[in-house]
């Protein structure tokens, strides 16, 4: 039985609906998406201008697209942050008459390939898409070409192909990297294992919502892999069932995970839907053993400050960084503020007072975000330099987040030490520091 081929003005009225459904769906979803965008379709005279200027005639299929159909296209979605998306996908396609240009592959001297194909989209990172001219076909071979490696990777036999197959996939793209676990033989391979995958997940995140995720215990897990525990809606779904599960269901992912940067992932997902209750676990990470290798001490930090009571907690933190020290190993601010910031504690700021050393960098995050007491400003501002930018620098960032140190200020006091922190400036970017913040205090007064 003959194929019935669809004409090329129906085809591509079936991709613009897809498209508008795939970004309504992910928006209302919560990944962030850019406007779409259709143009209209290019004129004639616009198309051989450009054709002219290129030296070459568009195929076929490609000039019916831009005269039939859209001169532009352009669609890009990327999903949250908190997504534990197993596939690490994001939607690039795209294509403009003004963008057909010949592409340049990085050689001191022009390549044949330069003049065989022709780049219609880049991305972001600098890698191509591209129609292969050497065939002759009218609808052209698709390639994808990667700038670190300069590789070519088949994407699709014809360019309707091309986009026919990636739509499905959600218009992933235009990174070589997302199209590499999806490559077959013949180009973007649609119904391979990975494919299917990753179309049910896609699918998934497009149509699970919290209110059909709420009723089921299965569902709110998935839910929030998808999007994360952080909104007090999901918590209180999470507090119908047994903390244990919950706890088995997140460690079990912990326990399994290959990528460091889930992690933190997962591990803000117990903080959030299981909280205090997983205090054994938390403790389990200071004994010796794979949970502690795996997760790593910044995180332990983390959940430590999370779920165990306050002063236990910080004490075990503020001994690890105190062996640190001990071993004579250099503590810089990033590292301490890390393992410190999530326990808002004034205490920090007395344990940071003999450690604290150039650069700042670190070291000020961490003494503004340990609720200091007007008399640690004042008590920094008159200790060495590095107590005083330290201090200056947080005092700026707290202004500029609307923060205060509380208790009581001594305002003569604090002028006085602003004056000599400014007269012992002796890099510009020091002066200015003491100008921002008596220019922000000037403008809370009134």
């Amino acid at each position: 039985m003959r194929e019935v081929v669809m004409p090329m003005e129906q085809r591509m009225e079936k991709w613009f609906e897809a498209w508008k459904l795939l970004m309504h769906d992910m928006e209302r979803q919560g990944a962030q998406v850019w406007p779409l965008t259709i143009e209209p379709p290019a004129g004639l005279e616009e198309i051989e201008r450009r054709e002219e200027s290129l030296g070459v005639s568009f195929p076929a299929t490609i000039r019916t697209i831009l005269l039939a159909g859209s001169s532009q296209v352009q669609i890009n979605w990327s999903l949250p942050s908190r997504a534990l998306d197993p596939f690490s996908l994001s939607g690039d396609l795209g294509w403009s008459l003004d963008a057909f240009e010949w592409p340049y592959f990085g050689g001191d001297e022009e390549s044949e390939d330069e003049k065989r194909y022709l780049c219609f989209h880049v991305g972001g990172n600098g890698d191509m898409l591209l129609i292969d001219l050497s065939t002759g076909a009218d609808d052209p071979p698709v390639y994808s070409w990667g700038h670190e490696t300069d590789e070519f990777l088949l994407l699709g036999k014809s360019f309707t192909e091309f986009v026919e197959r990636v739509t499905e996939l959600g218009c992933i793209g235009a990174e070589c990297w997302n199209y590499e676990a999806l490559a077959g033989a013949d180009g973007l391979d649609v119904e391979g294992q990975v494919a299917q995958e990753w179309k049910e997940w896609l699918q998934t995140y497009r149509t699970l919502t919290f209110e059909e995720a709420a009723q089921d215990f299965e569902k709110l897990v998935l839910f929030a892999k998808m999007h994360g525990a952080g909104d007090s809606r999901i918590q209180e779904a999470f507090t119908q069932y047994d903390w244990e599960p919950i706890l088995h269901k997140w460690v079990a992912q912990i326990e399994q995970e290959t990528s460091s940067s889930n992690l933190l992932l997962w591990c803000q997902l117990i903080v959030e839907t299981v909280g205090k209750k997983a205090e054994g676990w938390v403790r389990s990470l200071w004994e010796s053993g794979p949970h502690y290798e795996r997760i790593g001490s910044s995180l332990r930090a983390y959940v430590t400050a999370a779920c165990l009571p306050e002063q236990e907690g910080l004490q075990r933190v503020l001994a690890e960084m105190d062996e640190v020290v001990a071993r004579k190993e250099c503590l810089v601010g990033y590292a301490a503020n890390s393992h410190l910031h999530h326990f808002r504690s004034r205490e920090v700021i007395l344990w940071m007072e003999p450690h604290v050393a150039y650069p700042i960098e670190g070291w000020d995050e961490l003494f503004a975000a340990s609720r200091p007491q007007w008399d640690d400003l004042i008590r920094w501002l008159d200790g060495n330099e590095a107590q005083r930018q330290i201090a200056l620098s947080a005092w700026g960032k707290m202004l500029a987040s609307g923060e205060s140190p509380s208790g009581e200020a001594n305002w003569q006091e604090i002028n006085r030490l602003l004056d000599v922190a400014y007269e012992k400036a002796i890099l510009r970017k020091e002066k200015e520091r003491v100008d921002r913040i008596r220019s922000s205090l000037e403008t809370a007064k009134h």
